[in-house]
C-alpha cells in the first residue's frame, strides 16, 4: 500500500564527524525505548522524526526508513519486557501472523529486529488518529460514521480470521482512522495463530477489560467470536459515547468466577436518543466474520 506523503519536512541527512572531531548527528543507540529524539538514526537505518506515544509495552516512534525510502512506525519494547522470553515470543508471533494479513483495513507489519538489548518492530505508518482519540475529541460519532468504521473493522478482522489469526485485544486505541476516514486495525501484539501452540498459560487474562469477551475474562481460549464481541462493544461506544457497563472482571487471573460475566448495557435510547431504533450495516457482515458468529 502506498504511503501517504508527509506534510512534515524529512529530517536532514546525517552529518559525519568533521575534521575537528565534532560529534556526528547520526548516532546508533542501544536504548530501552525512551531515549530517541528527532534526527537520531536508530539501528543504522531508521531516522527518528517524532515520538507517537508510549504505553506499558514501550514507545512508538515515527521514523524515516532509509533502506526503503518511506516513513514507518517503530514499536520499541521496554528493556525489562524485552528480557522476558515469553513476551519476546509473543512479539515474534505478532510478526509471523500479521505479515500474512494483506488487507486495506489492517495496518501492515514489516520487520522484527534487535539493536543491542532492544527489541523493535517496524510497521506501516498511518497518518491520522486512533479511534480512542477521535472519540475523546468528538465524544461520539454519527450513526453513519460509526457504521462505516465498524464495517471496515469487520472486513479487516474477517481477513485475519480466515488466516486463523485472532486479535484478542481489539479496542478503540488499536483502530486507526486515516485522513480519508478509512479504518485500519493495528497492533496484533497479543495475537496468536490458532494452529500454533499458545504463549500464555490457561487462566491468564490478556486484553483490555472493557472490551473483553466473557471467555477471556474467565481465562479461557479466545476465538474469532471474541473479536466480534469487542467490535460490538466498540460499536455501542461509538454511537453512545461510552462502552457498556456492568461486567465481571477480577484482575490478571480469574480462577472459577462465581458466574459468567455479562454486559448489562443501558438502553441505547436512554443514552443516545438520536440514534435510530434500527441501525443497519447497510449490507451483510463480511463472510469471515459471519462464519465466526453462528446462529
Amino acid at each position: 500500500m502506498e504511503q501517504p506523503r508527509s506534510r512534515w519536512p524529512r529530517p536532514r541527512p546525517a552529518r559525519s564527524a568533521g575534521p575537528k572531531g565534532r560529534d556526528s548527528v547520526t548516532r546508533t543507540f542501544q536504548i530501552a525505548g525512551d531515549a530517541l529524539t528527532r534526527g537520531i538514526v536508530f539501528a543504522g537505518r531508521y531516522e527518528i522524526i517524532e515520538e507517537l506515544g508510549a504505553g506499558g509495552m514501550g514507545c512508538v516512534y515515527r521514523a524515516f526508513d532509509r533502506k526503503i525510502g518511506e516513513e514507518v512506525a517503530l514499536k520499541l519494547l521496554k528493556e525489562a519486557i524485552a528480557a522476558d522470553p515469553r513476551i519476546v515470543e509473543r512479539f515474534r508471533n505478532e510478526l509471523k501472523t500479521a505479515r500474512k494479513i494483506r488487507h486495506a483495513n489492517v495496518c501492515g507489519m514489516f520487520d522484527l529486529g534487535e539493536e543491542g538489548d532492544t527489541l523493535f518492530i517496524s510497521m506501516e505508518y498511518v497518518r491520522g488518529e486512533d479511534l480512542k482519540s477521535l472519540l475523546k475529541r468528538t465524544e461520539k460519532l454519527t450513526v453513519g460514521k460509526a457504521v462505516s468504521v465498524g464495517r471496515q473493522v469487520a472486513e479487516g478482522l474477517a481477513e485475519a480470521h480466515k488466516l486463523g489469526v485472532v486479535h484478542r485485544d481489539l479496542k478503540p486505541g488499536n483502530i486507526m482512522i486515516d485522513r480519508e476516514g478509512n479504518a485500519r486495525v493495528m497492533d496484533f501484539g497479543i495475537a496468536r495463530t490458532l494452529s500454533a501452540a499458545g504463549t500464555t498459560a490457561e487462566g491468564v487474562i490478556i486484553g483490555t477489560p472493557e472490551y473483553m469477551s466473557p471467555e477471556q475474562v474467565e481465562g479461557k481460549p479466545a476465538d474469532p467470536r471474541s473479536d466480534l464481541y469487542a467490535l460490538g462493544v466498540i460499536l455501542y461506544e461509538m454511537v453512545t459515547g461510552r462502552p457498556p457497563r456492568g461486567f465481571f472482571f477480577s484482575g490478571k487471573r480469574a480462577p472459577a468466577p462465581p458466574s459468567t460475566p455479562t454486559l448489562s448495557p443501558s438502553p441505547r435510547s436512554k443514552i443516545s436518543p438520536a440514534t435510530p431504533r434500527s441501525t443497519r450495516w447497510g449490507g451483510s457482515l463480511p463472510t469471515g466474520s459471519a462464519r465466526a458468529c453462528p446462529r
